[in-house]
C-alpha cells in the first residue's frame, strides 16, 4: 500500500464494511502494520540460527551472494546485516576471504 493509497483510504467516512453492519467511521479501519526492514528481518533469522548452534566458532557462514538468493533480498542488506552481527561480536568478516562465526 502506497502512502497516497492510505491516505485515501483513511479519509474515508463509511465503514468498509457497512453493507454488513450499522457502524459508521473509523470502527473497522486497521491500519497497515508496520513491515520489518529487510536488513532487520535477515540478520534476526541469522541471529537465530548463530544461536541454534548452526554454525560453529571458525564456521565460514554462507556467501553474501548466497545469503541475497536464499533471503532473496540484495547483497547490501546481508551486507548491513552481516555487520550489525559482526558489531555485536557474533561473526567476524575477513574481507577477501568471507564471514566466519566468532
Amino acid at each position: 500500500m502506497t502512502l497516497g493509497q492510505y491516505r485515501q483510504y483513511s479519509q474515508r467516512s463509511e465503514c468498509r464494511q457497512s453493507a454488513q453492519c450499522s457502524r459508521t467511521g473509523n470502527d473497522h479501519r486497521v491500519p497497515p502494520r508496520p513491515r520489518e526492514l529487510p536488513p532487520r528481518r535477515v540478520e534476526a533469522d541469522l541471529r537465530r540460527r548463530v544461536g541454534a548452534g548452526e554454525w560453529t566458532s571458525g564456521d565460514a557462514l554462507p556467501s553474501v551472494a548466497a545469503l541475497a538468493e536464499h533471503y532473496q533480498v540484495s547483497r547490501s542488506t546481508v551486507a548491513k546485516a552481516l555487520r550489525r552481527l559482526a558489531d555485536d561480536g557474533l561473526v567476524e568478516i575477513v574481507p577477501q576471504w568471507g564471514t566466519f562465526r566468532a
